[in-house]
């Protein structure tokens, strides 16, 4: 497995950034670039990761391909973001929580996603 925090039911290839900027255009898109301008301490330590093809059989019954996932790794702490288009959804999370973020209360979800970052899953980095 690449990550512990990747679905181990999926294989995954690492993908550049520009690469993920060409091939994820949906929902989301703009959470890499923000983290890069806004928190490159966080973007220097993000991994990108997209499906290729489905291990073992889930409820969802095929890889989820147009998904763009990216792990934060500094070798203290970890978390994982996955932009899923069909839902469309940010989820957000690490070994001890999750969060999902969308549009379907109209909110800023990017100001939402940096937040939740910020204050539950990189607290404490410097």
């Amino acid at each position: 497995m690449i990550h512990p925090l990747l679905n181990d039911s999926q294989e995954y290839v690492e993908e550049t950034f520009e690469e993920v900027k060409t091939r994820y255009i949906e929902f989301g898109k703009d959470l890499y670039e923000i983290l890069r301008v806004d928190e490159p301490k966080i973007f220097d330590h993000l991994k990108f990761y997209k499906a290729t093809k489905l291990i073992e059989k889930t409820s969802w019954g095929e890889a989820e391909t147009e998904n763009s996932y990216a792990i934060y790794d500094d070798g203290k702490k970890s978390f994982g973001i996955q932009l899923d288009p069909l839902t469309p959804v940010i989820c957000l999370h690490n070994q001890q929580t999750q969060r999902e973020i969308g549009n379907w209360n109209g909110n800023d979800y990017y100001a939402e996603s940096l937040e939740f970052i910020r204050t539950e899953l990189i607290v404490g980095i410097e």
